[in-house]
């Protein structure tokens, strides 16, 4: 009897201890501190990266035990369908050799998975954090201060032989750098840009293999391209709806620093005001649309114009690199004679460059050395010439690795269809241009719909370009204050 009571009693020992650790954990400071990104403890992060440096010093860069890497994602349709394949390979082949399984999951739509995570992460769940996430503009600001994102700038330190940054667009590395480091890596950066239906313009008296290049030009093609029968319109000339994506190459094209929002757009730290409604940049824009919005053959309200587009409704649009995979399959299917151009520059003196978007990928740290390691090499694999052709080949996304161009598949593809040929054009004229890119803006969503909406009244006719810009800019720097006098 006296033994058992000594067992119970080192039983309620141990049970105490344990609690009062489980309390510090979960402790109201360190719910805090994840709230504010400006109070991040780093401790943890610092404590895992030490374990990963040891762990490369001594050559190993592979998990030292069956690991399975858990990859979350907002990639639907066929998309998905691609983006499994190369998982099923990667888990095929070098995964199988290392004993590394990677797991995707789809997670609904980029907003509702962004919602999502920012609240895993708030929570302190870290067990079931996800190793690595595809996340957008808007995701990615919700965690870029998190004490739970892993820098893939600290492995591509430690293993300079791993990834080659050379090889990356460099445009789409800069929107995925924050801080002058890469934070993450572009396997599925985009660009807006300009589809055309050639027959369309045959139809009309139009140059097909010259289409429009300024605003200017677009507001002649849209005026010949519009069908009307009486007061209805047959076909719009364009379908478009002015927004972030397209704002974020006509605004620095424009020159002079122009930008959306200070602090590099936010790669530099959080922007504390809009720019674009200061600058002139935002006016000049404008008023070089409304020569478009006069022709009266403009739909500006369609977000998502590519259904309309394919059954040739519009004429024009302005959409995703991304969509040009499966843009071509339905011109395919419906015998149209499909084109493709650069976005049209604001007016004729714009930059060559082109912005960007979409979303990149980012690592997490779940306090596990081998599912870091386990996650580095799958990226690595995604970084390779072969997997990067066939993602490029597969949906129209940059390929991560741009000496996929030069491999002969590429090269065949683009021989078969010289739409592809666009993409590569895109790359290169944007080369040494790393500031135009999609904002990183607390509220980004918000923001964005808040821009579109003021636009549409300007584009309507039910408001005038000054309160237009100063809808924009009151509402923006609303957003932008409620946040950083919440966390600061």
């Amino acid at each position: 009897m006296k033994l058992w009571k000594k067992l119970w009693a080192c039983l309620l020992i141990v049970t105490l201890l344990v609690a009062s650790f489980t309390g510090c954990k979960s402790s109201s400071s360190d719910n805090n501190e994840e709230k504010n990104p400006s109070n991040t403890d780093t401790s943890k992060v610092e404590d895992v990266q030490k374990e990963v440096e040891d762990t490369i010093e001594e050559g190993s860069l592979v998990p030292t035990e069956p690991t399975e890497v858990v990859f979350w994602h907002s990639i639907s349709g066929s998309k998905e369908q691609k983006l499994n394949e190369l998982v099923e390979l990667y888990n095929a082949g070098p995964g199988a050799e290392k004993g590394i399984t990677v797991k995707a999951i789809y997670q609904g739509s980029y907003d509702d998975f962004a919602t999502k995570l920012a609240a895993s992460l708030q929570s302190g769940d870290v067990e079931n954090l996800p190793d690595i996430v595809q996340l957008s503009s808007k995701g990615i600001f919700d965690v870029k201060d998190s004490k739970y994102i892993y820098p893939v700038q600290n492995l591509i330190d430690k293993d300079p032989d791993g990834i080659n940054t050379a090889t990356f667009n460099e445009a789409s590395a800069a929107y995925c750098t924050y801080n002058d480091k890469l934070l993450g890596v572009p396997f599925s950066t985009s660009s807006i840009m300009m589809y055309y239906n050639k027959d369309h313009f045959r139809e009309a008296g139009l140059n097909p293999d010259a289409p429009p290049t300024t605003l200017a030009e677009v507001a002649k093609a849209v005026e010949a391209l519009t069908v009307r029968s009486g007061n209805k319109i047959e076909r719009y000339g364009l379908g478009t709806k002015v927004r972030f994506f397209i704002l974020g190459t006509w605004i620095p094209s424009i020159g002079n620093g122009s930008a959306m929002f200070n602090n590099n757009n936010g790669r530099n730290g959080t922007p504390t005001e809009i720019k674009m409604t200061t600058d002139g940049s935002l006016e000049k824009t404008l008023t070089e649309w409304s020569k478009v919005l006069e022709t009266g053959g403009v739909e500006y309200t369609d977000s998502s114009p590519n259904a309309s587009f394919s059954s040739g409704f519009y004429s024009m649009m302005f959409a995703s690199t991304s969509s040009l995979t499966s843009l071509l399959e339905q011109a395919k299917e419906s015998g149209m004679d499909l084109g493709v151009a650069e976005l049209p520059r604001v007016d004729e003196n714009g930059s060559p460059a082109t912005g960007i978007g979409g979303s990149a990928l980012y690592m997490f740290d779940r306090n596990d050395n081998n599912a870091i390691l386990g996650t580095w090499d799958f990226i690595k694999y995604l970084a390779t010439p072969e997997a990067s052709a066939k993602w490029f080949m597969d949906t129209g996304y940059y390929p991560m690795n741009t000496d996929a161009f030069d491999m002969d598949e590429v090269k065949n593809l683009m021989e078969e269809h010289p739409q592809y040929k666009i993409v590569d054009t895109i790359i290169t004229n944007s080369a040494g241009y790393t500031d135009y890119t999609e904002p990183w803006i607390p509220s980004f969503t918000d923001t964005d719909s808040l821009v579109q909406d003021e636009i549409i009244k300007f584009s309507d006719g039910s408001q005038d370009l000054k309160t237009t810009i100063d809808n924009i800019h009151n509402g923006a720097t609303l957003k932008l204050e409620d946040y950083l006098s919440a966390n600061n």
